[in-house]
């Protein structure tokens, strides 16, 4: 079988590890990469042996015999590399956020659309065997109609880490609600649908050698077009192990990160039958360690893989990217002007 040619964009800490996941799958060929620092095209060739091209220039690279290409570089060249690689005729797989301004969003949107590329957004939590399990339940009915969704993201990334030169800077990273909380809204739309309407409270409240522009604090409420209500707590930086809970309440049954309550279980409600539920394998939360069961980085690589070799339907395309966007741009503009947001008005 002939493999599909994939350049990758972006040589850093989630590049390479994307690098890795595509150079471990037989139906891909990573054939070229690219980055603008030669001391990230020297780390990556070392560590993994890469033979294949070398670029400093993301447009030479789009001109190459490649496919398709997976953009890892800095949220701010996002909507740039995407539109190009879509007037290319490559397809795309590109890391979160979409991009940091909605006018850029709608750029990929029109670009993927119109040159026919396939897309798909890096939001990898789809495949976490939890959600996915929680998924199927509630497709066969067996949580009822869900009316409450809670999703966290909790990530202790220290005050004194490099990383806030760039993540920290509102021109560079954009909103700290699209790099971390993205994930928890894409995975609330997943269940629930489209939202209708947002309102969010965010500042800045913990200590950093280079203070972040945005927030590392954020609070959001959502109301979906089907009348569920949802919730987002985003927090980078707090003193706690990262934390990604996960709440969905139905009128049949409920999950809490790994445990699920059916109203079919006797006496689930009394003192000392609370944890008469089924219990999923504790394994399945997320810990932000790629590679592991409950963070399926290399699964989304793979979905993406078998998007371009197998003709799958896309989990999470470009269309599906662009509402998930939408509703955290929202949740920012509610915050700033301290209003609630009407969702379908922005899109």
């Amino acid at each position: 079988m002939k493999k599909v040619r994939i350049g990758l964009i972006g040589l850093g800490w989630m590049g390479s590890e994307h690098g890795r996941n595509l150079r471990s799958n037989p139906k891909a060929e990573l054939a070229a990469v690219c980055d603008a620092e030669p001391a990230n095209i020297r780390r990556f060739q070392s560590a993994g042996g890469f033979k294949g091209e070398v670029f400093k220039d993301y447009q030479a690279l789009l001109k190459s015999r490649i496919d398709a290409v997976v953009i890892a570089s800095p949220n701010a060249s996002h909507a740039e590399m995407a539109v190009a690689a879509a007037k290319a005729r490559k397809h795309i797989y590109c890391e979160k956020p979409m991009a940091i301004t909605l006018a850029d969003c709608r750029r990929i949107r029109e670009a993927v659309v119109k040159h026919k590329v396939k897309y798909l957004i890096g939001y990898h939590r789809r495949l976490n065997p939890l959600y996915q399990y929680a998924k199927q339940l509630l497709a066969e009915g067996k949580l009822g109609q869900p009316f409450l969704i809670e999703s966290d993201y909790i990530h202790h990334v220290p005050g004194n880490w490099d990383i806030w030169k760039w993540a920290g800077k509102a021109s560079v990273a954009g909103s700290m609600i699209h790099a971390g909380g993205g994930h928890n809204v894409d995975l609330i739309r997943y269940f629930c649908g489209e939202i209708q309407s947002v309102v969010c409270f965010k500042d800045i409240y913990l200590p950093r050698v280079t203070q972040l522009e945005t927030e590392d604090t954020a609070m959001i409420l959502f109301r979906f077009q089907n009348g569920v209500i949802g919730k987002v707590h985003c927090c980078v930086g707090p003193i706690v192990p990262f934390t990604f809970n996960f709440k969905l309440y139905g009128t049949k049954g409920s999950v809490i990160n790994n445990k699920v309550w059916f109203d079919s279980i006797p006496s689930f409600y009394e003192p000392g039958h609370e944890n008469d539920c089924l219990e999923l394998p504790k394994n399945w939360i997320p810990d932000n360690v790629q590679g592991g069961v409950s963070e399926p980085w290399n699964k989304l690589m793979d979905h993406f893989i078998d998007m371009l070799t197998e003709d799958t339907p896309c989990l999470n395309d470009v269309e599906s990217a662009y509402q998930t966007s939408v509703a955290c741009f929202a949740a920012v503009k509610s915050a700033e002007e301290k209003t609630i947001v009407d969702v379908t008005a922005l899109t």
